[in-house]
């Protein structure tokens, strides 16, 4: 165990190398030592995890912490072993000897952090032993689970209810990324919270650019477009089922890419080998269900995308949320159809049984929102906040497709969507969008000639406009309340707005679908690395690559891109510049120092670099990121 009462800026410093907290983090720090409740919501990469790992440092006693996976246990735990906290973990996976192993620590106190599920938690046998403990305090992570309310219910979670009555001692502390007030409230009433104080951080995350396409005929062809802006970095990306995982994983192949599949009908073992090999290598991408991702934490993940559109925003915010946990740019592209929006509708609609309508009309507001962040004119940022409950400071964000003015307006808006909506009105208001779409491009389809559709004015009315580009108007009228989808089939019907706009007395916003992609800025340029500093930064991935595979962690444990972007910056080599580089506390010193030094002082006199020196700042994110940066992965 460690020596008592130290600060927490000095824990900070001395075991995690960052000389200034994130954002909430020194207060909920605080909570904890004072034994108060409290619920903390911050985003991916926000730095939650310090928030119960310092105070139990402090506090020289056993915290419990409660997490969902063991893969995310594990690299908790490595982690925190590497930066010379006692800490360890009990599961399923583990062999009786090495449970046994825990076990004496815990009975000789010799532990700041142990890991448990909440099933394991559960167990009379395991709550018997823990109860002889001297459990300082309880940290529950990924507290959304418990909340019918939020996206992620997970029934195990709602056992926790009666850990105050367990452990009458020990104070509780829930920790999520992803809660709107509604379930952040749902979170404290059902973990029974006492007089808990609540902490909720902005939901932004600047260095992440957002954007989102429709998906079209050519989709695999879209996805390559957004791999060729990252040549060597690591990334997910998500697809809505196995079949299209193992599509896209064995087109993926064919191009020499290190890609692996990971889904629900693969075998355990599989799963396994899938999500190791990913974690440690420096550029592979992992191609998945959502079945992939709440115990992947993975910091140099440079991008994520979505093939087709979730069944909630918080699933969205949550899974695009695993890129840049680093504090480095990234992007998050979100592919969708209508055809997504409708399997979920349906989905939504067969498992409403009547029995728990809080879940039903959760699920159908989450749903409304990924629908109006998908088809939307708004800046992406903006969207995601405001869903939060929060309010986007500045505006345009400048990290997103319609701030980035990638949407081209349409010159004459209220032309387009006064064509639009006359032909959806000559329909008799009683078809889909695609069929709608066809209407308006002049298909001869034989559904339309029997229906004699083909004989209105409005047949053809768009025939210069591709499908795709009639289909995003179609959407982003949705979106402004012009048109509205109802019943089974979805189909559309005009809106009091909309018989406005047919007045003129509206004018919509309309975009026209981008089609040049190359334009888009690269990661590499945004972090500004010079191509001497980005040479001796791939330099410096290699060794790490190679010294977590010796100590068989992953390469982010030893350090995170952030703190590799660092030294290429400084270029340390002595002990006591390698000391100011972001990342590196006590251990990391002792254990690294003279290995990156060393290698760093090669580099520099074999390119004739200066050494030791004092970096400027030159990343082109916004400020609130440049500061994620300094502080690096926490």
């Amino acid at each position: 165990m460690t020596n008592p009462h130290p600060t927490p800026a000095a824990v900070l410093k001395q075991y995690w190398g960052h000389s200034n907290f994130l954002p909430l983090q020194q207060e909920a720090i605080d909570l904890v030592l004072k034994g108060r409740d409290s619920l903390l919501v911050l985003p991916t990469g926000g730095g939650k995890s310090v928030c119960f790992q310092i105070p139990a440092i402090i506090r020289n006693r056993l915290a419990l912490v409660v997490s969902p996976l063991i893969s995310l246990m594990k690299d908790q735990v490595d982690s925190l072993n590497l930066n010379g906290v006692t800490a360890a973990s009990i599961n399923s996976s583990m062999t009786a000897d090495k449970k046994l192993q825990v076990t004496l620590q815990l009975q000789e106190n010799r532990l700041n952090l142990l890991y448990i599920s909440p099933e394991k938690l559960a167990q009379e046998n395991s709550l018997r032993f823990l109860k002889t403990l001297d459990i300082s305090f309880i940290a529950i992570d990924e507290a959304h689970c418990i909340s019918q309310w939020g996206h992620d219910f997970r029934p195990d979670y709602r056992q926790l209810k009666n850990l105050h009555n367990h452990f009458p001692d020990s104070s509780i502390h829930a920790y999520t990324a992803t809660a709107t007030p509604e379930v952040q409230k749902d979170i404290a009433i059902q973990l029974g919270l006492i007089k808990p104080t609540f902490l909720v951080g902005s939901f932004d995350r600047p260095n992440l650019t957002y954007r989102v396409e429709r998906k079209s005929a050519r989709h695999f062809d879209q996805i390559m477009e957004v791999l060729s802006r990252h040549h060597h970095e690591s990334g997910i990306i998500y697809c809505q089922s196995r079949r299209e995982v193992e599509k896209i994983t064995a087109r993926l192949i064919e191009t020499s890419r290190a890609v692996w599949p990971y889904h629900a009908g693969m075998a355990d073992c599989e799963r396994g080998k899938s999500q190791e090999a990913f974690i440690n290598h420096e550029s592979g991408i992992m191609v998945a269900t959502i079945a992939f991702g709440m115990g992947v934490d993975k910091s140099n993940i440079r991008f994520v995308i979505h093939s087709g559109m979730p069944k909630a925003l918080e699933n969205y915010q949550q899974e695009s949320g695993r890129a840049g946990r680093d504090g480095l740019p990234a992007e998050c592209l979100l592919f969708h159809n209508n055809a997504d929006l409708k399997r979920w509708h349906q989905t939504l609609t067969e498992n409403n049984t009547g029995a728990n309508a809080n879940a039903f009309t959760g699920a159908a507001r989450s749903l409304k929102a990924i629908s109006d962040y998908a088809h939307g004119i708004n800046c992406r940022h903006q969207t995601l906040v405001n869903y939060f409950g929060q309010s986007l400071k500045e505006i345009p964000c400048n990290h997103c497709d319609i701030c980035l003015n990638e949407m081209v307006a349409v010159e004459d808006p209220l032309i387009c969507g006064q064509k639009i909506l006359s032909s959806i009105l000559r329909q008799g208001e009683n078809f889909g969008i695609s069929y709608s779409a066809q209407v308006l491009k002049g298909s001869k389809d034989q559904r339309i000639i029997a229906n004699r559709h083909d004989q209105l004015s409005t047949w053809g009315i768009l025939k210069k406009e591709s499908l795709d580009q009639i289909k995003t108007w179609l959407d982003q009228l949705i979106s402004q309340d012009f048109l509205t989808r109802a019943g089974e089939y979805q189909i559309l019907q005009v809106t009091p707005n909309g018989r406005q706009l047919l007045q003129g007395d509206i004018i919509p916003t309309l975009t026209k679908i981008k089609t040049d992609l190359s334009a888009k800025t690269q990661v590499r340029e945004a972090t500004s690395l010079t191509d001497q500093e980005f040479a001796l930064f791939s330099d410096l991935r290699k060794l790490r690559h190679d010294l977590a595979s010796t100590r068989k962690v992953p390469s982010y444990v030893i350090f995170s891109d952030a703190a590799l972007n660092d030294m290429a910056r400084r270029r340390p080599v002595d002990h006591e510049t390698f000391n100011l580089v972001k990342g590196v506390g006590e251990m990391k010193l002792k254990d690294f120092g003279d290995i990156f030094t060393t290698r760093i002082k090669h580099f520099c006199r074999e390119h004739q670099l200066s050494e030791n020196c004092s970096p400027v700042l030159r990343s082109a994110i916004s400020s609130t990121s440049a500061r994620r940066e300094e502080s690096g992965k926490r």
